[in-house]
């Protein structure tokens, strides 16, 4: 078998599927850089949902509390997710988070959400410019390689904040923030 002779056939397919493919992920930002860096982070007020089982059920859970915020005439901010459950050690079932909107200090509401405060705190915060589904992942591993390079893995609770665009030509922020110590 000689590879010259395969050549010629990989072009329609190069470019009838993986081209696509290369300029869909290109567009939701999978090669744009993740930048981590300390920072101070906070306060951050929220109205959440608690949650525990399986991390992938937490969009859901975004969806109620957003339901449940316009019905009661409060204006959402950004969403928000608190993990408080590490992944790599913590089985599906046991995993605790809580998921929902910034509000303002002060909002009150009603059942089955609740409000708290996250404090102002220093933070070792990791972002990138990706869509809302490619985005966690990328941040999540950066954010591993980082601290495994430094002897150190991801201290829980995280917290992840995802600034939606303006425009549809250009993809959101998802930001993550773990605790300095």
């Amino acid at each position: 078998m000689n590879l010259k002779s395969y050549l010629p056939s990989l072009g329609p397919f190069l470019l009838a599927f993986v081209l696509p493919l290369l300029l869909v992920y290109t567009w939701w930002g999978g090669f744009n850089p993740v930048q981590i860096e300390q920072s101070f982070a906070g306060p951050y007020t929220y109205a959440y949902l608690e949650s525990r089982g399986d991390y992938s059920k937490l969009p859901d859970k975004s969806v109620e509390a957003s339901k449940v915020l316009l019905a009661d005439g409060i204006q959402a901010g950004l969403p928000i997710t608190i993990l408080y459950s590490n992944p790599d050690l913590v089985d599906v079932g046991d995993r605790r988070a809580r998921t929902g909107f910034l509000v303002p200090p002060g909002s009150k509401v009603r059942l089955p959400l609740e409000i708290d405060t996250v404090p102002a705190r220093p933070v070792l915060i990791a972002r990138v410019q990706a869509g809302s589904m490619l985005a966690p992942s990328r941040v999540y591993a950066a954010l591993d390689k980082y601290l495994q390079a430094r002897g150190e893995g991801i201290r829980m609770p995280s917290v992840e904040i995802y600034r939606a665009s303006n425009s549809v030509m250009q993809m959101g922020y998802f930001s993550v923030e773990v605790p300095l110590e």
